[in-house]
């Protein structure tokens, strides 16, 4: 995930960045060893490295000392620019602010309260939206929600889609079920959390659904269902967020919300090299926002094959819809007689298989035109499509502007 170094002084940190002759990158961040810190670091790296930089990923490990050193020792080195991740000390917020004053930064994630600068987002509210219409698609009027109490602004959307997505459903809203616990990764407050989770579990009317704000904390409530002999999802059906390896293979499989934090990653590397190529040009500040996709999983609904199946179908196509891709090539991998598989894919997701396709390319597309100088034809090409006029009406169709004007609206 691009060079890791642990810096005990300013000196040091300035003297490491010298080797790198001025094309130098840094991602400043807690936890890097946490699954979403580290994949938006990997995607930052891979970009870095393709256009010719090198990433320096530094960790202040949730100390307030560490990350004022670091932030002094960066503002005072040859750095090309800077991604900010993740949470911070509100008394360090004036050298972030310092650092985006002298230089190209993007914050991604959990954006700071610093006007003027790029983001980098996870449509965290579509994705709260998705799990809760997911948990009513399948007939659930009671849903709890269990949330954190904290100000990042992704656990906050969460919540505020849980919310109106039951005013949606017209469906009343149980204060008991709806509970903020106390936020933290250590063990001191995960026992600190066990309580209020019990609790929350042995109420006289329990909700039949849940939706969780984090796939960390889900598990805690698996442990604490399993430990009250209940079983999932016949007693009580569960949806997470992130799409955390760790918890994907657990023994209860968790239906989760996967947001694509590599993707993160390199997006802000490209918006950063944008500016740095672009600098003697005036360019607004954008927020850029990715899409989630719901995964489902045996927390929620006993899947059958079926459903196994076009789970494995939409993967695939969000893996692969930069190359070359038909119907017939992916009902080929499953098995299937292609018009069989066509007919069935457009019954699961209200759609054809080519649109879907398409909507994945013009949404990457979208995002290219904003972060990157790329031209329009190459952007075209490594989103997939191999007709450049397809490309130009199709792009048109969806966002009623023709790529070039799309770009000059949202970035300059």
């Amino acid at each position: 995930m691009g060079q890791e170094i642990a810096v005990g002084a300013s000196r040091g940190l300035k003297t490491f960045l010298e080797h790198y002759d001025g094309k130098c990158l840094v991602l400043i961040a807690q936890d890097l060893p946490h699954w979403p810190v580290a994949e938006v670091a990997a995607g930052a790296n891979h970009a870095a490295l393709s256009n010719g930089y090198h990433l320096v990923s530094l960790d202040y490990h949730r100390s307030f000392e560490r990350e004022q050193e670091l932030l002094n020792a960066v503002y005072t080195s040859q750095v090309d620019g800077c991604i900010f991740l993740w949470d911070h000390s509100p008394l360090n917020l004036p050298l972030y602010e310092q650092i985006a004053a002298k230089m190209p930064c993007v914050q991604v994630v959990d954006p700071k309260p610093i006007p003027q600068l790029d983001c980098v987002l996870c449509d965290d509210y579509a994705g709260g939206l998705s799990a809760v219409r997911h948990l009513l698609l399948l007939g659930y009027r009671q849903i709890g929600h269990l949330s954190l109490d904290t100000p990042i602004q992704a656990v906050r959307k969460r919540r505020q889609a849980y919310l109106d997505a039951l005013r949606q459903a017209q469906l009343p809203l149980h204060d008991n079920w709806l509970i903020e616990l106390p936020y933290g990764v250590t063990e001191a407050d995960r026992l600190r959390r066990q309580p209020e989770i019990r609790k929350f579990l042995t109420q006289p009317q329990l909700p039949r659904a849940l939706f969780i704000c984090a796939d960390w904390l889900a598990s805690e409530v698996i442990e604490c269902i399993q430990e009250l002999g209940l079983n999932i999802p016949k007693d009580i059906a569960l949806i997470g967020y992130d799409d955390a390896l760790p918890y994907a293979l657990t023994n209860v499989p968790l239906t989760t919300i996967q947001s694509d934090f590599r993707q993160v990653g390199r997006l802000a590397v490209e918006r950063i090299i944008y500016r740095i190529r672009n600098q003697a040009h005036p360019i607004e500040p954008c927020t850029i926002e990715i899409s989630p996709m719901l995964v489902v999983r045996a927390s929620s609904v006993q899947l059958t094959p079926t459903t196994e199946r076009w789970n494995f179908v939409m993967r695939y196509i969000q893996d692969h819809f930069r190359e070359k891709l038909s119907a017939r090539q992916v009902a080929g991998i499953l098995g299937l007689e292609p018009n069989y598989f066509s007919h069935h894919f457009k019954q699961v997701f209200g759609k054809r298989f080519t649109d879907a396709v398409h909507h994945l390319r013009l949404e990457y597309a979208a995002q290219l035109l904003l972060t990157t100088d790329y031209t329009i034809a190459n952007i075209a090409d490594v989103s997939g499509f191999r007709s450049l006029n397809h490309f130009y009406a199709l792009f048109k169709r969806s966002y009623s502007y023709s790529p070039n004007e799309y770009r000059k609206k949202h970035t300059f």
